[in-house]
């Protein structure tokens, strides 16, 4: 494993190096994929990283049509349908092939490897842009209505991120996300927002009660930030839950989120994603809210630091 205090490892090696040490004998996939986006990866690289290392992966971002095709070749290198495939094609068309980035995952499950794909455009088109042009595309007139009410909910008018996440043998999900400026005139509001979709979406009275507890938490030391507040949904049911994620987050507030019988295994993840990335802290912290269940689903994200400026 490599030593998270060399400095001597491009993020293209250490993430390779993340593929062998997690991924065994099926590292040369995720390998691959890191080669086809080696360029970008020197500019911006993004460790990922699920609770025991059963999800393991990284993100990058780029311009052009170049990078939309290898998107698309990873794609299909992972067996997603034919609608995934031009899924992407679309948003990527859509959004001027600009502002781009792809995540490529592996998930391991009693000893199976399901690879894992989404891919985001970051150019904040109206709330209602966006639903006709997923309408269009056969998203159902019942979800629009309930995606424009959750909008409402968080009073945005804007999508930071139009998203869609990919596996192999099922649907599109549409991911949309919202962007929530927090400072101390703020902080207050955004919970307030927050709260608006506990009412909405619901959620057990356990995982609220969390919820509130620590939500401000991972504010105490910011004076100004942003998290995202996201939902992913298929053309006809919301899925559910709903995803917080929130900025610079330590190993040890991360497992706030946790039951105490699991907190220091969540420090040790956290701090091996951050130990990949040669970081002190997360970059983002997901928080997955579902509508069962007193805890969260968590999933880490470390940035590399910039290389070579971008």
């Amino acid at each position: 494993m490599i030593d998270p205090s060399d400095d001597v490892h491009a993020p293209h090696t250490r993430l390779s190096q993340m593929a062998d040490d997690h991924l065994d004998a099926n590292a040369s996939p995720m390998s691959a994929a890191i080669d086809m986006f080696a360029d970008e990866l020197s500019r911006y690289g993004e460790v990922i990283l699920g609770p025991h290392s059963e999800v393991v992966g990284f993100m990058t971002r780029g311009e052009g049509e170049s990078f939309t095709q290898r998107a698309r070749m990873i794609l299909q290198s992972m067996d997603m349908s034919p609608q995934a495939i031009a899924h992407h094609s679309f948003l990527a068309d859509w959004m001027e092939h600009t502002r781009a980035f792809f995540k490529a995952e592996w998930q391991t499950a009693d000893d199976i490897v399901t690879p894992l794909a989404a891919c985001y455009f970051r150019r904040r088109p109206e709330v209602e842009t966006v639903l006709a042009k997923l309408h269009a595309r056969g998203v159902s007139t019942a979800r629009q209505d309930e995606l424009r009410q959750i909008a409402a909910s968080l009073e945005k008018d804007t999508v930071h991120f139009v998203a869609a996440a990919f596996r192999p043998g099922h649907a599109p999900h549409h991911k949309l996300y919202f962007s929530q400026y927090v400072a101390d005139q703020t902080k207050t509001i955004v919970e307030d927002r927050i709260e608006r979709l506990f009412d909405r979406l619901g959620s057990s009275a356990d995982m609220r009660a969390l919820w509130r507890r620590v939500h401000r938490k991972m504010f105490a030391d910011l004076d100004e930030t942003t998290c995202f507040v996201s939902i992913n949904f298929t053309d006809d049911q919301r899925l559910p839950w709903f995803k917080i994620d929130y900025p610079e987050v330590s190993p040890a507030l991360a497992a706030e989120w946790a039951p105490p019988d699991q907190r220091q295994a969540v420090k040790r993840d956290a701090k091996m994603a951050c130990a990949a990335a040669k970081s002190t802290q997360l970059s983002f912290l997901g928080v997955r809210i579902g509508t069962t269940g007193a805890y969260p689903q968590l999933k880490y994200y470390a940035d590399f630091p910039t290389t070579t400026g971008g």
